[in-house]
């Protein structure tokens, strides 16, 4: 579900509220998504426009993301399945979070030829089928 396409947008948003909630926000209003390590395990936060940083209700559910740079992929845990958020610094502005493309995993579709690597919150290497 790529953005920035207006008909999307709603819908996208209540799937994040949904399934990755904020507590006392909405993804409507993240400008961007932020990934902390305090100690030794990661954390992922939300930024939003009036300045606020947020966590997740259950910050469990965030396992890992691809990297620091202008473009990354953030990684949740979802009832055994996975959701994946693809960020990207050119949309700022455009698109809450500047997310660029939502995926949500079918448990059927876990067998892949090729793997997706991702830096999991505790430092380690997690590998995902393509």
């Amino acid at each position: 579900m790529p953005f920035p396409q207006q008909q999307d947008l709603p819908h996208a948003v209540s799937l994040l509220d949904d399934l990755i909630p904020l507590r006392d926000a909405s993804h409507t209003d993240v400008v961007e998504y932020s990934v902390e390590v305090p100690y030794r395990y990661a954390e992922c936060f939300a930024l939003l426009g009036d300045g606020r940083k947020v966590e997740f209700i259950e910050p469990r559910k965030f396992v890992g993301w691809s990297s620091h740079s202008a473009s990354q992929t953030l990684l949740f845990r979802i009832k055994g399945a996975h959701l994946e958020l693809d960020v990207e610094d050119e949309l700022a502005g455009q698109a809450p979070g500047k997310i660029h493309n939502i995926t949500l995993e079918a448990m059927a579709l876990r067998c892949a030829d090729s793997m997706k690597k991702f830096i999991g919150i505790d430092g380690d290497v997690v590998l995902l089928p393509a």
